[in-house]
């Protein structure tokens, strides 16, 4: 009788490369092209009106003209490496993924930084509302108490923005306009933002294939990283909570407030939003991070995608740490008040996530086995 050796399934980010590869080279494909368009008409793109780091150290046309080169050049650099891979040619090692890593890290610090954390916050608070709103629905089924009391809290919104008190609905007609004014800004905003998230989960989730003992390590802390990278959202949250109250703090004032409720409303939606990224974030560690709640109609109780958790929150974790990093640096050089960098704390929130996101593939593809 001949001895039959075990080998165990890859883990869940082994098996992934391929579709990252696809994903990844087809918003490389779309970077590209518009880079390329870009490069030839500065003025229809993104950067023409400054707003990068290099607005900083060239004047607003060489920026433009640099910054498109660096998109140009990252997406290249993708799209070669999803091509070789996909068609089979690709070696096996650490050069490509470090390589990309790079590559998306410069777009990232560059050209998204925390410009990009803003635009995704505004777009994250536009939507935040009208998930709550289709949660009613959702509930009703097998929460109906739940869904009574979110009908009526959404009522009273809806009441005091007919009364003025607090006009939710200019906060969306002041997103649409922003966004009609500049749409190449949000639309390459999140294009890249999907664009270094994607490459960065591909290229990572090769490097740490070789680090065996620094994955067990994350794995077994995984839920101290995911708490600790929720609690950033904290002091931001608490800040614009307090705008409720005869009390505000982080720029807010009661008389600004009377006389222009459009800014209370702002600073609240946005405060919504970071909570939302907090739950999110802890998502990665409670159950319905791995299963469908079983009061959503079809797909309660089923297992969660690894995907569809991993990909967001290692876009979100690489947007937040290169806006971290220069919110940080601005905030040494004494470009901005310190205050703010430890009121939104991007710069430890990022890599924090990225850490949970380690943890929960690592999780769920132990799990799996």
């Amino acid at each position: 009788m001949t001895a039959t050796t075990y080998t165990a399934p890859p883990p869940r980010t082994a098996r992934g490369i391929r579709p990252l590869a696809w994903t990844g080279s087809v918003i490389a494909t779309v970077v590209l092209a518009a880079a390329l368009v870009w490069l030839v008409a500065p003025q229809a793109g993104p950067y023409d009106a400054g707003g990068t780091l290099l607005a900083t150290w060239f004047g607003d046309v060489t920026a433009a003209f640099v910054a498109a080169g660096i998109q140009a050049t990252a997406a290249a650099i993708a799209l070669a490496t999803g091509i070789l891979l996909l068609s089979g040619r690709a070696r096996d090692g650490l050069v490509a993924p470090v390589v990309v890593l790079i590559a998306v890290g410069v777009t990232a610090i560059v050209l998204l930084g925390f410009d990009g954390i803003v635009i995704a916050g505004y777009t994250l608070a536009f939507f935040v509302p009208i998930g709550v709103v289709a949660l009613v629905p959702l509930l009703a089924r097998r929460r109906p108490v739940l869904a009574v009391l979110l009908a009526a809290a959404i009522a009273g919104v809806a009441a005091l923005g007919a009364l003025g008190v607090f006009p939710v609905l200019s906060f969306y007609a002041r997103y649409v306009e922003a966004v009609a004014a500049d749409p190449a800004r949000f639309a390459s905003s999140l294009v890249l933002t999907a664009f270094v998230g994607v490459w960065t989960l591909w290229a990572l989730s090769l490097i740490t294939r070789r680090a065996a003992r620094a994955g067990a390590f994350v794995q077994r802390h995984r839920v101290a990283f995911t708490v600790a990278g929720a609690a950033m959202a904290v002091p931001y949250v608490v800040a614009r909570a307090s705008w409720l109250t005869p009390w505000p703090l982080f720029g807010g004032s009661r008389d600004a407030f009377t006389a222009n409720p459009d800014i209370q409303v702002v600073g609240l939606m946005l405060g919504a939003a970071m909570l939302t990224g907090a739950v999110l974030t802890l998502g990665l560690v409670l159950p319905w991070g791995e299963r469908v709640p079983r009061w959503v109609p079809r797909v309660g109780g089923r297992p969660v995608p690894v995907a569809l958790a991993a990909v967001p929150a290692a876009t979100v974790a690489a947007l937040f740490t290169a806006g971290g990093v220069q919110s940080l640096s601005l905030a040494l050089t004494g470009a901005v008040p310190v205050g703010t960098a430890l009121m939104l704390p991007f710069w430890a929130w990022g890599p924090l996530l990225g850490l949970a996101t380690w943890g929960y593939v690592r999780h769920r593809a132990a799990a799996s086995v």
